[in-house]
């Protein structure tokens, strides 16, 4: 990933849906809006913008959280390309099914986001998953020769889901159990990132600040949130 932005936010998407795991993309703003809100003064570029988009003005996530997002899922794909970065949080596999069942707007706007022009030192652009949320990255036939993590409980549905709906022409996808991986860039250029289950997108996205920022903000963060941050290893 590219640390160098000359712009003043890196501006992230979460996409949130109906039962969405409240810490899949809790965590991630969590973790990003501290990095705002400490920043190096000498660094003052080096901050996240964050919007929530859903399809419905009001979204229950894990049947105990209404979160009200900042745009709608249409007024969402109409901007995809003023975002960085996409966050897709997951949720059990009943919640999922009926978005990876059809074409669904969901699925939309991953796949616009991945076909935005490629990662480039002033544009960065990462499409990131947490636990589940990679199925919904799966149905849309976008992972065929990439390597992905997901729930431990969920790597063998994840690995049906790929090969579902993986064009054939493309190689099958590597699913492996991991806490995180940086799955490097996609066929267009979009660098992809996936987390293992539910506290693991708070690794993913400190390993995501410390590529967009630096190591030592990424320790600082860590000390500020009482995390001890679970770097990757090769």
């Amino acid at each position: 990933m590219s640390s160098a932005s000359p712009n003043k936010y890196y501006k992230v998407a979460v996409l949130l849906f109906p039962g969405a795991d409240i810490l899949d993309f809790a965590g991630p703003i969590e973790v990003l809006s501290h990095v705002s809100h400490n920043r190096n003064p000498e660094n003052p570029d080096r901050m996240f913008e964050i919007t929530t988009v859903a399809s419905s003005p009001a979204v229950r996530a894990a049947s105990s959280l209404t979160v009200h997002p900042d745009l709608l899922l249409p007024d969402a794909v109409d901007r995809i390309s003023e975002f960085h970065i996409l966050v897709v949080p997951g949720g059990v596999p009943p919640v999922l099914q009926p978005l990876i069942e059809k074409n669904t707007p969901e699925l939309d706007l991953i796949r616009k986001f991945a076909a935005l022009p490629a990662d480039e030192p002033s544009t960065p652009r990462i499409l990131m998953s947490v636990c589940t949320g990679t199925f919904l990255l799966g149905a849309t036939g976008l992972l065929g020769g990439m390597t992905v993590t997901t729930h431990h409980t969920a790597v063998d549905r994840l690995r049906d889901i790929c090969a579902h709906h993986n064009p054939s022409d493309e190689p099958a996808t590597t699913v492996l159990h991991k806490r995180y991986l940086d799955g490097g860039l996609m066929q267009g250029g979009i660098r992809l990132l996936t987390a293992g289950g539910v506290s693991s997108g708070l690794d993913a996205t400190y390993y995501l600040v410390s590529q967009l920022t630096s190591h030592d903000m990424t320790a600082f963060i860590s000390r500020v949130m009482e995390y001890e941050w679970c770097e990757l290893k090769d």
